[in-house]
């Protein structure tokens, strides 16, 4: 992230670097535009969904981004991934993509219901399943179940038949990419910012991919190892 930037014009100066892709979590306002914004709520602490496009973009500022525009700043120029937040949508992101013609460039995270339904409706989008939901407010005995159910992700894998697992960092290093690696599954880490840490996943031959905000950093690191 570079201070002062808008979220279109970091994502431009990410595509300049030369990552292999872009990262971006797509929500819907209450209007049902497609927008691209990682939090479910703003600052103001209103969720998303509560917003009318043109309210929310009014909030949102220089950090005010579509779909639509999202495309047209990456598609073609690199690789895309989309992280949905919410199902129910799957079909109309994948058509949109399509219609860029960056289908074969995209690959897809979410949950294990938003997985299975693009699988079920688009077999050759690649789909991976994020692994390490944030389970803050939930009661112990869940969080136990959930946690054990990602560390040994193997009944949730095969339920939506996803192509790679994209796993926290910290759930990484319990099992998950011990288990990836004993299944010829791709792994990938989110969110890897401090450099011990990206040092250490670039490196680690079990990760396809890492997904970090500090790209420069993450492509010094690994120009330096080849």
């Amino acid at each position: 992230m570079v201070s002062g930037q808008s979220a279109a014009q970091r994502y431009e100066h990410a595509i300049r670097l030369g990552v292999d892709y872009v990262e971006f979590d797509v929500r819907k306002t209450k209007d049902l535009v497609a927008i691209v914004y990682h939090d479910d709520c703003t600052l103001s602490g209103r969720l998303i969904n509560q917003f009318a496009y043109t309210d929310l973009m009014e909030e949102l500022g220089a950090e005010a981004l579509t779909f639509d525009e999202m495309l047209d700043i990456a598609a073609g120029k690199v690789g895309l991934h989309l992280d949905l937040k919410e199902g129910g949508y799957e079909a109309e992101v994948v058509n949109r993509v399509r219609e860029r013609g960056a289908l074969e460039s995209t690959v897809i995270t979410s949950g294990e219901e938003v997985v299975r339904a693009i699988k079920q409706q688009f077999p050759e989008v690649r789909a991976g399943l994020s692994l390490g939901d944030e389970l803050a407010g939930a009661p112990p005995w869940v969080k136990l179940r959930a946690r054990l159910s990602e560390a040994f992700p193997r009944a949730r894998i095969e339920r939506c038949k996803a192509d790679f697992v994209a796993a926290h960092w910290q759930l990484a290093d319990f099992n998950v990419l011990r288990y990836c690696r004993r299944h010829g599954l791709p792994a990938w880490v989110w969110t890897v910012d401090e450099e011990p840490a990206l040092k250490r996943f670039i490196a680690d031959p079990r990760v396809t991919t890492v997904i970090t905000n500090r790209p420069e950093l993450a492509l010094e690191i690994r120009k330096a190892r080849s």
